[in-house]
């Protein structure tokens, strides 16, 4: 049977962590504990964080309404500030960088910009601090999306800890996983509380509830290798085949997509049981990626992406820039359908997806990374072989 290997390092869900009808320690504890970080507030979602965080800064500056965040991003993102009846503004990135275009961003903040978005990707953290200049300047709020680097570090901090706010997501493929969940926190004592309070108002949506619950029920038997070729496998091939990338990476996302309800207590002890693997997870997934990272930045005209000085990621997936196009394409044309593990993380810029395509932005650096990287899956389940397979494609296309 054919076996398809996810493009991220998610943690497994054991039986054991299922059976978490009763526990001494609760989630927000634990992640406080393990992370050292203010005892968090828990939300459905990655998304919903970012909500709450957005209405509570609002109270503090009700006359501002811009949020500014990178053109290439996730557009749940986006459509979560749109949701809420604020403005999202498109910044361009630097070229071929995951950095915020600081020329770009000077010109977009003023006093109307109620915060900015920095976006740790792929468990990387990104250096911010010349951003926190310009906000300082505009007396702009910092929200860092961590999303996807739950257990990086900055001088051995937890990422999180330098802007006003900060959330990780607990989405399937993030490291921990409560089928869907966030994590939210300050490092403002007053600001945090207001957050806490805040998540507290949420309403409780058995339905989605429900929903949720079988889906990480699911998760847990399914997550393996041998299913995800008919879970994952089967419609990514099937949506690249009739030409829809955004489809194939899970981007097809509007408004509706957007349900907003508190974290329920069974699936939050889930993944609090779970948490107990992480150190170890990340570990592991470290020291497969640094090994990997060594052996990409052999290869010409492809730049993958490391943890800079005094920093330390969890590397979910490793993210890889080719400088020309049409090598990227034929990376892809040979890859994306062979269940390596390889895709891309965000298929297009944020204003060039349909339900978006109402922002007006002048972001081309965004739109060329977007049309010029590819991520490989940093899995436990991408074995050395399966890496040589996809080096080796690698090696031929990027050397020709």
């Amino acid at each position: 049977m054919k076996k398809e290997i996810p493009p991220t390092n998610g943690l497994t869900v054991e039986l054991s962590d299922l059976l978490s009808f009763h526990s001494t320690m609760d989630l927000a504890t634990r992640l406080s504990q393990l992370l050292n970080i203010p005892k968090p507030a828990l939300t459905c979602s990655g998304t919903v964080a970012l909500i709450v965080a957005l209405q509570t800064l609002q109270k503090r500056q009700p006359n501002r309404q811009e949020v500014i965040i990178p053109a290439w991003t996730c557009p749940l993102v986006a459509l979560a500030i749109e949701k809420i009846g604020l403005i999202p503004i498109l910044c361009d990135l630097e070229q071929a960088s995951l950095n915020l275009d600081l020329c770009h961003l000077q010109q977009l903040t003023n006093t109307n910009t109620l915060a900015i978005v920095v976006t740790h990707f792929a468990g990387l953290v990104c250096d911010f601090s010349l951003v926190q200049e310009i906000a300082q300047h505009y007396q702009t709020f910092i929200i860092e999306d961590a999303a996807q680097s739950m257990g990086a570090t900055v001088s051995q901090q937890s990422v999180g800890l330098i802007g006003d706010i900060a959330f990780f997501s607990m989405a399937f493929g993030k490291g921990l996983s409560s089928a869907e969940g966030g994590v939210l926190f300050s490092r403002h004592i007053d600001l945090h509380q207001d957050l806490i309070n805040n998540v507290k108002k949420l309403p409780v949506l058995r339905s989605w509830e429900i929903r949720r619950s079988l889906e990480l029920i699911g998760y847990s038997f399914f997550y393996r290798p041998t299913a995800l070729t008919f879970l994952y496998g089967n419609p990514l091939r099937k949506a690249l085949n009739n030409h829809d990338e955004i489809a194939a990476v899970g981007d097809d996302f509007d408004l509706n997509s957007i349900p907003v309800h508190q974290l329920g207590k069974w699936r939050s002890q889930v993944a609090m049981r779970a948490s107990k693997r992480l150190p170890e997870h990340w570990q592991h997934a470290r020291t497969r990626a640094k090994k990997r990272i060594a052996q990409l930045k052999l290869l010409p005209n492809l730049h993958v992406f490391d943890e800079f000085t005094n920093t330390r990621a969890t590397f979910p997936f490793l993210i890889c820039h080719v400088d020309n196009q049409v090598f990227t394409e034929k990376i892809l044309g040979e890859l994306w359908q062979e269940g390596l593990g390889i895709t891309r993380l965000f298929v297009r810029s944020i204003s060039h997806y349909p339900a978006l395509s109402h922002i007006q932005a002048d972001t081309p650096n965004a739109i060329q990374f977007a049309a010029q990287s590819f991520t490989i899956s940093n899995s436990v389940w991408l074995d050395d072989q399966h890496f040589q397979s996809i080096f080796k494609v690698l090696e031929r296309i990027l050397s020709s």
